[in-house]
């Protein structure tokens, strides 16, 4: 195995312990700033809450919450606090050989990640796309799973070993079925000439735009490096891509400003806006008056 100079190398037998080679911990640095490393174990990262830099295969993108990534043994990575911007990241470090054996039916999505030496792995070019992004719906399962585990982790009662395992099966099944799902929509869109990486992140902006979605995240998503998709996606939509998303964001306030069920503040963080003072400018600039103003001609009466 080769190595670029001045990249780490972490192995088990140095951070994991012998009789069970399992570690779950959190980060949430706002100086973190990892170098680029490869290990000889299997890592799951969960971005739990805001957003933070993950570099992974040659590509950086921009991560917030319920991304998801399973990094094999031997790929190089990073990840690296935003302009000290918040974030919280769950990592879980194990050797394949703990839940192998429970799947073994997922050979064709899990397996390619779950190999104990870098001599065991497939060309990169072959495994299956090692992010994924976690709907809403599934958001609060997966944290869950991650809760027990660092629960059973933490405290360590007879039994903890078998615990723990149970639930990175279930959370690892979770992520084979995402990737299925992902698979069949990504097969769908290649049999039909109506459908388009564009419009498969302008989908992806209408169901989490509550969530921070940086450019980068929609490259990602197309595959296409960020300043060519910047151009393809202003030339198809007519807008730039955080105008695009501003706009997702004002018309699902608007609607529920209609509803007359949430204060204006509310309203604003539900949409994806952090600061109040952002989301009353961004709305006065698409709609030409203030929240409050478009509440009182609109507002239905409780």
């Amino acid at each position: 195995m080769s190595m670029e100079k001045g990249m780490s190398y972490f192995q088990s037998k140095s951070t994991l312990k012998k009789e069970f080679p399992f570690k779950i911990f959190r980060y949430s640095s706002l100086a973190l700033k990892q170098p680029l490393h490869i290990h000889d174990y299997t890592q799951i990262a969960y971005v739990l809450k805001g957003v933070c830099n993950h570099q992974l295969r040659g590509k950086s993108l921009n991560v917030s919450r319920g991304d998801m990534f399973i990094i094999s043994p031997g790929v190089e990575h990073s990840l690296s606090a935003i302009e000290e911007r918040e974030f919280e990241v769950v990592l879980i470090d194990f050797l394949p050989y703990l839940v192998r054996e429970q799947l073994k039916p997922f050979s064709d999505t899990l397996q390619p990640f779950l190999h104990n030496t870098v001599d065991e792995m497939p060309e990169l070019g072959t495994m299956p796309q090692p992010w994924l992004h976690i709907a809403k719906p599934k958001q609060l399962l997966v944290e869950q799973l991650l809760q027990d585990i660092q629960d059973e982790f933490e405290h360590r009662e007879a039994g903890y070993e078998y615990a723990i395992c149970t639930s990175l099966v279930k959370l690892l099944i979770l992520m084979d079925r995402e990737y299925r799902r992902a698979r069949r929509k990504q097969s769908v869109k290649s049999t039909s000439t109506s459908q388009h990486p564009i419009e498969e992140v302008k989908r992806f902006i209408h169901d989490n735009y509550s969530q921070d979605i940086p450019l980068e995240q929609g490259a990602f998503l197309a595959n296409m490096a960020p300043a060519y998709f910047s151009t393809i996606f202003k030339k198809e939509t007519g807008q730039n891509f955080v105008d695009y998303v501003n706009e997702v964001r004002i018309e699902r306030a608007m609607e529920l400003i209609q509803r007359n069920m949430h204060t204006i503040t509310q309203i604003g963080f539900q949409v994806g806006f952090h600061h109040l003072s952002h989301f009353i400018r961004t709305f006065k600039k698409r709609t030409g008056i203030t929240p409050t103003e478009y509440k009182k001609t609109f507002g239905n009466t409780p």
